[in-house]
């Protein structure tokens, strides 16, 4: 009899096994959580981070490249082709429109990439703690503003630690 009192027993090791199986069907890593409300409502916090698009803090878009890129690469969509290039802070306001940075190194065009467009991410180095980065040259990120007119202003995110950008990017304003 499941009954309890009047009330279905509970369960709720059970129903933390069920949300762990659902977000190892998403593809993240499974945790252990205590058997309590509490456990429930992180497992479930931990399951909408796995069904939302999000790797660990970060949001991820993917697309397809439109050439080869390295982990780190600031990144943008081409409107001619709906693919994945280097963004620049020279050129033009559509090469500038940073989208985020990419997850990792791929190798050549036409290839899938994670790009993260919001929340931490690896893979660089040298990076000023604590400071706002800037699109450069070719999906450079840099601590230093564009001087100079005809290049725009990108602020990509700031870095929380020497290889890892928190990425939070801004839309392109040209300097004078």
């Amino acid at each position: 009899n499941p009954l309890y009192g009047g009330r279905f027993a509970e369960n709720t090791s059970g129903i933390i096994a069920a949300i762990n199986a659902c977000i190892n069907a998403a593809g993240q890593t499974v945790k252990s959580y205590p058997s309590n409300t509490a456990g429930i409502i992180q497992a479930l916090m931990d399951l909408e981070v796995a069904i939302s698009g999000t790797s660990g803090n970060s949001a991820v878009a993917s697309g397809t490249t439109g050439e080869a890129l390295a982990q780190g690469d600031a990144v943008y969509v081409k409107n001619s082709d709906g693919k994945i290039y280097k963004a620049t802070n020279a050129n033009t306001f559509e090469k500038a429109n940073a989208l985020g940075l990419a997850r990792e190194a791929v190798s050549a065009a036409d290839k899938p990439v994670a790009i993260v467009v919001r929340g931490p991410c690896d893979g660089h180095s040298g990076l000023t703690i604590g400071a706002e980065h800037f699109l450069g040259l070719d999906g450079a990120i840099t601590p230093t503003p564009p001087n100079g007119g005809g290049l725009y202003s990108v602020q990509l995110g700031t870095a929380i630690s020497a290889t890892q950008l928190d990425v939070h990017p801004v839309a392109p304003a040209l300097t004078n």
